[in-house]
């Protein structure tokens, strides 16, 4: 509209009217327009259509070194654009300062790299402490696993032992009570004939004294043995006496003495 001097030349129809349609969504741009942008980004237009050779080349005003705007057209009704990857050419014929095409895409490049860099090795931080954290929690799980059935092993075994030792316990009580039974139905024996007989006490082989039976040590056969030893030589004693005093009051027996000497 600025340069509608210079461009109402090449239209056909009321420039207003021109404009006004332009202007809508579903309206497309044609040649004129093409010469439009190309003084609008100061670059040459180049149009291609199924050929490696263009159709058609627009220029502005003024003809300049600029990297051309290359389109394709196709079936006569539509322009698509083409584009060299390797040569950026966005921003040409602004005259923009310190202007480098494709710096702006290649530090997109470097920092969605860097972005996924480090999206990654976040990642793989946040996997590997999960790993570990599993790790440690199956550790425990079985520290304490093992740490359950050593303690129920020991509580088996120690119950084991104990049930063993009662066993054995009261085995050997019952022996030894049935044994000190014994002793002490000999030993209740033994006092008595001491009592009636005290004068036997010299053919003992040792002291008897009732204080000092009591200190015997009935779990000792040893002791037991000594007992029936000596209840044995009082039994002797007590016949040998009732034989003397038989022969004493019988008078056709000769004494002990003439019996000697004979």
């Amino acid at each position: 509209v600025k340069n509608a001097d210079f461009f109402r030349a090449y239209i056909t129809e009321d420039f207003d009217q021109y404009v006004t349609r332009k202007r809508r969504q579903n309206c497309h741009g044609n040649h004129i327009e093409m010469i439009a942008l190309s003084e609008l980004y100061n670059r040459p237009i180049e149009v291609y259509e199924y050929s490696t050779e263009p159709i058609n080349i627009v220029h502005g005003m003024y003809k300049t070194d600029n990297e051309p705007i290359r389109l394709s057209y196709h079936c006569g009704v539509h322009y698509n654009s083409i584009i060299d990857p390797w040569r950026p050419t966005a921003g040409h014929g602004l005259g923009l300062p310190d202007l480098e095409p494709g710096r702006a895409q290649e530090s997109l490049i470097h920092t969605a790299l860097r972005q996924s860099e480090e999206s990654h090795i976040e990642q793989t931080m946040l996997d590997d402490k999960l790993a570990a954290t599993d790790w440690e929690a199956t550790q425990d799980e079985l520290i304490q696993q093992i740490a359950r059935e050593s303690y129920l092993q020991w509580l088996c075994d120690t119950n084991q032992k104990s049930t063993d030792s009662n066993t054995t316990s009261s085995a050997t009580t019952s022996d030894t009570t049935s044994h000190t039974d014994e002793i002490n139905a000999s030993k209740n024996l033994l006092p008595l004939r001491l009592e009636e007989r005290k004068d036997c006490e010299f053919a003992l082989p040792f002291q008897y004294e009732g204080s000092a039976s009591s200190n015997i040590d009935l779990d000792d056969e040893d002791s037991l043995m000594r007992q029936v030893l000596a209840m044995s030589q009082i039994e002797y004693m007590e016949q040998f006496k009732k034989q003397e005093t038989s022969i004493s009051n019988d008078p056709n027996e000769p004494s002990s003495s003439e019996t000697h000497l004979l």
